[in-house]
């Protein structure tokens, strides 16, 4: 008996149901099995009791033999060779009969060539029959695009790419503009491990494009294995924006990205943090405007407590909690005002967290460089080269570190040194 019999002994089955199906009587069955399989009794006995069950609890049954695994089709494929059936009749028949109309074509397309040739080889070997370890092995050879090329060969193919870790780990999206129309940028590149550098580049122009952006966008997201570096999202059309976040909310997984590069506004960007995993993200970078309320809300979120450092260019009209900031390494932000307390509190986060590096802070208004200096207790307070700022140290007491701290025009920054 062949292998792929041994193997496979539901696919008997799901031929026998075929079989039973186009009507076919016991004694044409016994020929046509003993032709694809040897003479066995308990075939037709087995035909026999089928003809007795519910036909459609038999065919979901049937179904689902073939859903687990398409190799089940292999039998009825070549009994339709034998019965001289084109393959347009053959694909109809099965689809019809079985209750599936959602199989492999490509892998139809192939076994029934091979049949059709006189190879009726059972065993031959395709993609689908070697192990996931050594079809893994071979896509992780294999750049970017070319991964992108065999998904579109064949499902088996591609729910083999969609388990492998893409090789990638930078995404960027971008717009230009470009006389009256706007030209959307992709970036995808890689720049860790081997192969390292390599980018790939397309343009998208017009809505229709656009569309194809976000659907391959999806299909890479939707990969739960894939693991970025940075994600950057630069654009500012509020139609855009919109679409990307349908995009993201119809997610079924959380994204793994560890510095996140974004000029999305309020709520939008809120969507977007809760898509993605907490833990995995390490920098934030925003562009985007926002209001008292989305600030708590973003302050309330994992991913921003797990965050490690977050940097504001866009100057924030309203004055944030400092407090927020407390468990960051690093934070660089932007204010329209600065108070004497909102300065006293940022001194304290460096006290209270040793691993807070630097807080910089560029400000619309903020107390003159005499009152922060007086307030801060600073000492060894000198003008820099340029005379355009001035730098100051500050004692951490019970520690061989102190703070370095500068004052300009445009703001203050505050940065941990050794001594």
């Amino acid at each position: 008996m062949s292998k792929f019999i041994e193997n496979n002994p539901s696919a008997i089955e799901v031929l026998i149901f075929y079989e039973r199906e186009k009507k076919a009587n016991g004694e044409n069955l016994n020929e046509k099995l003993a032709k694809l399989i040897g003479k066995d009794d308990e075939l037709t006995r087995l035909f026999d009791k089928m003809t007795m069950e519910d036909t459609e609890a038999k065919r979901k049954e049937i179904r689902q033999l073939v859903v687990n695994n398409q190799a089940n089709l292999r039998l009825c494929i070549l009994s339709d060779i034998i019965d001289k059936k084109p393959i347009i009749e053959s694909v109809w028949n099965i689809a019809k009969i079985i209750g599936y109309f959602d199989m492999d074509y490509q892998d139809f397309e192939f076994w029934f060539g091979r049949f059709s040739s006189g190879n009726w080889n059972l065993d031959q070997k395709t993609f689908s029959d070697m192990s996931f370890e050594v079809l893994g092995n071979i896509m992780q050879k294999l750049d970017f695009l070319s991964q992108m090329k065999l998904r579109n060969v064949s499902r088996g193919l591609q729910n083999i790419v969609n388990k492998k870790p893409p090789p990638i780990d930078h995404i960027s999206f971008k717009i230009d503009c470009e006389s009256s129309q706007s030209i959307l940028n992709l970036s995808i590149f890689k720049s860790k491990g081997t192969d390292s550098d390599r980018c790939w580049k397309r343009c998208y122009n017009g809505e229709d494009n656009w569309k194809k952006s976000f659907d391959g966008m999806k299909v890479l997201l939707s990969n739960p294995r894939l693991r970025l570096t940075t994600f950057t999202w630069n654009i500012i059309s509020s139609e855009m924006n919109v679409q990307f976040i349908d995009v993201i909310n119809s997610l079924n997984n959380k994204i793994k990205i560890e510095n996140l590069d974004t000029t999305l506004d309020g709520d939008l960007l809120i969507d977007l943090l809760k898509a993605i995993e907490p833990g995995t993200l390490e920098g934030l970078d925003f562009i985007g405007k926002f209001e008292a309320v989305h600030f708590d809300r973003l302050a309330q979120m994992d991913q921003w407590k797990k965050a490690r450092s977050v940097r504001f260019q866009f100057y924030l009209d309203i004055s944030p909690d400092f407090h927020h900031f407390q468990h960051f390494q690093d934070v660089s932000i932007n204010v329209e005002s600065l108070t004497m307390d909102d300065i006293l509190i940022v001194k304290k986060l460096f006290v209270q967290n040793d691993k807070l590096k630097a807080f910089y802070i560029d400000a619309g208004q903020k107390p003159s460089e005499s009152e922060i200096v007086e307030a801060l207790g600073l000492s060894n307070y000198f003008f820099g080269e340029r005379s355009d700022y001035s730098l100051s140290s500050l004692e951490l007491p019970g520690s061989n570190e102190c703070l370095e701290v500068s004052i300009s025009e445009s703001g203050i920054n505050i940065w941990r040194e050794t001594e």
